[in-house]
C-alpha cells in the first residue's frame, strides 16, 4: 500500500541525493563525470574564503530571521486569537504576505528599497528630510534588508502555526489562573508558554531549515551583493553550479548543506523526545 509513495520519494528525493553525492566526488564538465577526485572538491570548497563568508552569512541571516519571525508571528497570533470584531478580516489580511508569490514579493521590495527612486527613500527624503540610504548597496544594510523582507513574508506562516497552538489551550486553565490571582502577563508565562513549547519547537526548527536553505530572496533582491556580502551557502551553491559551471564543488556545497539540515533534524528529534518525556 505504501509502495507508490515510496517510489515517488525515491525518484524525486533519494535518487537525486545519491547522485549529488556521486557528483561531489568527481571532476565534472557540465553534466559529464570525468575523473574521480574523491574528497578533492570538499577540500577546495573548505579552503575557499568565499565559502566561509557564505557560512557566516547563512548563520547570521538564519539566526536573525528566525528570532524576528518568531516574535512577529507570536504577536500576530496573539492578536488573531482575541475575541474581537473583524478578527476574520485581520487574519485574512495578515496572511497576504505569505500567499503572495516569492518572486513577485522580492521584486516589489527591490523597487521599494531602490536607492534612487525607491518608495522608502522617497518617504524618508521628502517626508522627513533625511539623506538617501543605499539599502541594497551597503553590506550591513543589505543583509538587514534581506532579514526584514524575509520576516515580513514569513511572520504570517509563523502566525498560522502558533495560532493553532493557542487555540488548543483550554480556556479553563486561564480561568483557574485568574481565580488564583494571576495577572494576564503571569498567565502568559505560566500557562501559555509552557503549553506552547511543542508548537514553538516545531516552528523554530521549520523556520531554521527554510531560512538556512534560502536562495530566491538573495538571488532576486541582491544577487549576493554587494560583492559577496549577502551570498549565503545556498546561493553560493547556485552560483558554483549555474554561473561558473562547476558542478563538482557545487555538489560538495550541497552535501554540506544537506549534512547541516540532517544535524538540525537530529536536534529537533532529540528536543521533541525530551519534551515528550518531560
Amino acid at each position: 500500500m505504501v509502495a507508490p509513495a515510496l517510489l515517488v520519494i525515491g525518484a524525486f528525493s533519494l535518487l537525486p541525493t545519491l547522485y549529488g553525492i556521486l557528483v561531489s566526488l568527481y571532476r565534472v564538465e557540465f553534466v559529464e563525470l570525468l575523473t574521480f577526485v574523491g574528497a578533492r572538491n570538499y577540500v577546495d570548497v573548505l579552503r575557499d574564503p568565499a565559502f566561509w563568508n557564505s557560512v557566516r552569512v547563512s548563520f547570521t541571516f538564519t539566526a536573525c530571521s528566525v528570532a524576528l519571525t518568531f516574535v512577529g508571528g507570536f504577536g500576530l497570533a496573539l492578536l488573531g486569537n482575541q475575541q474581537v470584531r473583524f478578527r476574520g478580516a485581520f487574519r485574512t489580511v495578515a496572511l497576504l504576505p505569505w500567499v503572495t508569490s516569492y518572486v513577485v514579493t522580492y521584486l516589489i521590495f527591490r523597487w521599494i528599497l531602490n536607492a534612487d527612486f525607491g518608495l522608502l527613500n522617497a518617504v524618508l527624503v521628502e517626508g522627513f528630510g533625511l539623506p538617501r540610504i543605499n539599502w541594497l548597496g551597503d553590506p550591513a544594510l543589505a543583509l538587514a534588508a534581506l532579514v526584514g523582507v524575509d520576516v515580513w513574508r514569513a511572520a504570517p506562516y509563523a502566525m498560522v502555526l502558533l495560532l493553532a497552538g493557542l487555540q488548543g489551550i483550554p480556556h479553563e486553565l486561564y480561568e483557574a489562573a485568574a481565580i488564583d490571582g494571576a495577572t494576564r502577563m503571569r498567565s502568559f508565562f505560566a500557562v501559555t508558554l509552557p503549553l506552547m513549547r511543542p508548537t514553538i519547537l516545531v516552528l523554530v526548527v521549520l523556520l531554521t531549515i527554510i531560512d538556512f536553505n534560502v536562495v530566491v530572496a538573495m538571488l532576486v533582491l541582491t544577487g549576493g551583493g554587494p560583492g559577496i556580502a549577502t551570498e549565503a551557502m545556498s546561493l553560493r551553491m547556485y552560483n558554483e553550479a549555474f554561473t561558473y559551471a562547476r558542478m563538482g564543488p557545487a555538489s560538495a556545497i550541497a552535501m554540506i548543506i544537506f549534512a547541516a539540515n540532517l544535524t538540525l533534524t537530529a536536534v529537533y528529534i532529540r528536543l521533541l523526545r525530551s519534551e515528550h518525556h518531560s
